[in-house]
């Protein structure tokens, strides 16, 4: 329905979501 709306909620998720994901793999490739 309200597509826009969506899209920004995704958008946000995948913001929020990769941020601790890029840490992470930052640690676990630093640590190898």
């Amino acid at each position: 329905m309200d597509s826009q709306i969506i899209l920004q909620l995704v958008s946000l998720f995948v913001v929020v979501a990769s941020g601790p994901l890029v840490i992470f793999l930052l640690a676990f490739s630093s640590s190898k």
